[in-house]
């Protein structure tokens, strides 16, 4: 049985496969055997391209109004919280407008 994780961490892959680099998927076209987000085969899930659509529309839309700037210095890293991974510490945000050039508010919450 194949294993999601290690497939992710293998160097020959992804180089530096720790390292937030999300430009390594501008770069390569990565096959259905070495990228698997969604798990693999008979039991990838089926809610993939409904995901992939709806993350894409949401990631404009929030780039198309907002300006983001990170306050978080601190590096931070995944924590697995059951069958979900996510950040080990809060990541602090400042979220502006951009049609406007004061500021909404200020995120103190988790992104997960």
């Amino acid at each position: 049985m194949g294993s999601i994780y290690l497939t992710h961490q293998r160097e020959d892959i992804y180089p530096e496969p720790k390292q937030f680099s999300p430009e390594r998927f501008l770069e390569k076209q990565y096959s259905p055997y070495e990228f698997l987000p969604f798990g693999g085969g008979v039991r990838r899930c089926i809610g993939n391209a409904f995901a992939m659509l709806e993350m894409k529309v949401v990631i404009a839309t929030i780039m198309k109004q907002l300006e983001l700037e990170l306050l978080t210095t601190e590096d931070v890293k995944p924590k697995r919280r059951g069958l979900v991974t996510g950040p080990n510490q809060p990541i602090n945000m400042l979220v502006k407008s951009t049609t406007k050039s004061t500021e909404i508010r200020k995120l103190d919450k988790t992104v997960a």
